[in-house]
C-alpha cells in the first residue's frame, strides 16, 4: 500500500466527516464541512504527483483515485440537490456519466486494461469540485455556471471514453473466450 494509495483512502473516508458536518447543525457546521471537502480533494492532486514521483503507480491506485472521486462527488451533488442548491438535472447527468464510465471500467479491467483519467476526465472533475466548493461557500448564482459548464465537460468527457466501448467489449469478449 503506496502512500499515494493511502491518500486516495483517506478521500473515500473523509466522506462521513464532511457530510456529517453538513447535515449536523452546530456553530461554523459549514465552514468545517467546506474545509473538510477542500482537504479531500487536495488528496486527490497530492497523490498523482506522489505516485508519479515516486514512480509507484499502480492498477489499484489509477482505479481507487476514481472510485474516491466519485464518491466523495456523488455524495455532495445529493447534499447540494436536497439543500436546492444544485439543479437535480445536472447531478442526474453527471452522476449517471460516472456510474458509465464506472462500469467501463470494470469492464476493461476484466480484458486486463486499467482505464485511467484523460483530460477530458481530469477538466470535468477540477470544473465538478469548483462547482462543489462554490456552492458550498453559498454562491448559487456563480454555482449555477460553473456547474453547467461542469455538465457539459461531464457530457464531453463521457463521450470520449465511451467512444472506446466497442474496442474494451472486444477485448474483454476476447478475455473471456481464452478462460473458458
Amino acid at each position: 500500500m503506496t502512500f499515494a494509495n493511502q491518500l486516495t483512502l483517506v478521500r473515500l473516508v473523509a466522506i462521513v466527516p464532511v457530510m456529517a458536518a453538513l447535515y449536523i447543525q452546530f456553530p461554523g457546521h459549514r465552514a468545517i464541512a467546506t474545509g473538510l471537502y477542500v482537504a479531500a480533494i487536495l488528496t486527490d492532486y497530492l497523490d498523482g504527483i506522489l505516485a508519479r514521483r515516486s514512480k509507484e503507480v499502480t492498477a489499484f491506485g489509477k482505479l481507487m483515485d476514481s472510485v474516491a472521486d466519485k464518491a466523495l462527488i456523488a455524495s455532495l451533488f445529493f447534499a447540494l440537490v436536497a439543500e436546492g442548491s444544485l439543479a437535480s438535472w445536472m447531478a442526474v447527468i453527471m452522476v449517471v456519466r460516472e456510474f458509465a464510465v464506472t462500469g467501463l471500467r470494470m469492464v476493461a479491467l476484466e480484458a486486463g486494461e486499467v482505464i485511467a483519467a484523460n483530460s477530458w476526465g481530469k477538466a470535468k472533475m477540477v470544473s465538478q469540485s469548483l462547482g462543489v466548493l462554490v456552492l458550498l461557500l453559498g454562491y448559487v448564482e456563480v454555482g449555477y455556471w460553473v456547474m453547467l459548464c461542469a455538465t457539459v465537460l461531464t457530457l464531453l468527457s463521457g463521450g470520449s471514453y465511451l467512444k472506446d466501448t466497442p474496442r474494451i467489449l472486444a477485448a474483454s469478449s476476447n478475455a473471456q473466450d481464452r478462460r473458458s
